[in-house]
């Protein structure tokens, strides 16, 4: 550190150079003979020296004429001054993004199901984190990270969540309006709203695929026998068929959901798998609802035959080989991949509940009630699962 200029007097200021950087040395006389020093936030170069230069004199000019600042305020630029921090501050509080999107998802856990709070946590919150965006208000910045690094549906899945985070922020007052994220989600697209068509089967491809578990037994040295093979599925298979309801509600089934005379299910939980593999049970369904699903009199026999006696109220209606709730995943890449895939590749047993509403659309039962049986509104079942291809080998009825 050096001097530049002029000397150290009584009562003068003088310029220096710490770490490469401009500051004033102020008059210890100011102090009480307590050394201080103004950074001048320039880096030491010809350009900065001439601009030191002006703001020494003006300090200096304050100081001979006795109207110096001691808070030192108005030497300092424009958007360094307290007041300017201060309306910063309460135009933008300080908080960072994980911040905020922690304390949005420990308001949310009292209101949302376990696996709405592991699918926030562990898929939309590891992407916030990864993209490393430090600031909430820095939405363009998330956005484009987004689709430079995950899909279009993801940047609006995740652009979505913090949309609801940064408003939820705002009624809390922990960040300001306006929001940077209205109307950010809607600009993106789902692939399903690229494309709204189901995967439903075709009436002989449905047979093919219950025959299909049905015949399926486990080999030994090449050779068929009656062991534990895809076969045990098969019931399933042809609930989910019957009734269209998703797969993580037929997992979670129990008897006591099911009325003693078989003639109606009451949907009000499922089992959802977890990424972790951890299995979470919800009340109620997807959309927070409780349905009461009405049996076919197919349903109600199928239902009747299938019930061990010593059935308990609590009893999984579908259990795993091991007594367990079935593992959503492991069925579907393997018992479901194994039989279907030769049949009609690219599904997942999802498309059972395609083929059941594509099924009574065909039939003539109108959509509002199969929306009600299957818990989603009329409009998602046109635009999501109705399934024209299928439905172009129905016939008219003669009269």
């Amino acid at each position: 550190m050096y001097a530049i200029g002029q000397s150290h007097i009584k009562g003068k200021a003088s310029l220096k150079i710490s770490n490469g950087s401009l500051q004033v040395r102020l008059p210890r006389e100011l102090f009480d003979g307590k050394q201080k020093f103004f950074s001048l936030g320039l880096s030491d170069t010809p350009e900065n020296r001439v601009k030191a230069d002006i703001k020494l004199r003006e300090i200096q000019l304050d100081i001979d004429t006795d109207d110096f600042d001691y808070t030192l305020e108005r030497y300092r630029k424009p958007h360094q001054r307290q007041e300017h921090l201060a309306v910063v501050k309460e135009l933008y509080p300080e908080t960072t993004m994980m911040d905020l999107w922690d304390r949005y998802l420990n308001y949310k856990k009292l209101s949302l199901k376990g696996s709405s709070i592991i699918y926030l946590q562990n898929i939309i919150g590891n992407v916030i984190q990864k993209s490393k965006i430090t600031s909430p208000y820095h939405a363009l910045e998330l956005r484009k990270w987004l689709l430079a690094n995950t899909t279009e549906s993801m940047a609006k899945r995740v652009l979505t969540n913090v949309n609801a985070m940064f408003k939820w922020g705002m009624k809390h007052k922990l960040v300001k309006f306006p929001n940077p994220y209205e109307g950010m989600p809607q600009e993106l697209k789902h692939k399903y709203e690229e494309e709204p068509k189901a995967n439903a089967f075709t009436i002989e491809q449905k047979k093919m695929i219950i025959n299909g578990f049905a015949n399926h037994f486990c080999n030994s040295n090449g050779k068929r026998h009656g062991g534990q093979g895809y076969n045990y599925y098969t019931n399933f298979v042809k609930f989910m068929f019957m009734t269209g309801c998703r797969p993580s509600e037929a997992v979670g089934l129990c008897w006591e959901q099911i009325s003693d005379n078989f003639s109606k299910i009451s949907f009000d939980r499922s089992i959802y798998q977890a990424g972790n593999g951890k299995k979470i049970n919800n009340e109620k369904s997807k959309n927070n609802r409780i349905r009461t699903f009405p049996c076919s009199l197919k349903l109600q026999e199928f239902l009747k035959s299938i019930k061990p006696e010593t059935a308990k109220p609590n009893d999984l209606a579908f259990p795993s080989p091991t007594g367990k709730p079935i593992h959503y995943n492991n069925f579907s890449r393997r018992a479901w991949d194994a039989i279907v895939n030769p049949i009609k590749p690219g599904t997942t047993p999802y498309s059972c509940r395609d083929t059941f509403i594509t099924e009574q659309i065909g039939s003539d039962i109108p959509i509002a009630v199969i929306a009600k049986w299957v818990d989603n509104s009329a409009n998602e079942i046109e635009k999501r699962y109705l399934d024209h291809e299928v439905l172009s080998h129905i016939r008219p009825i003669d009269f």
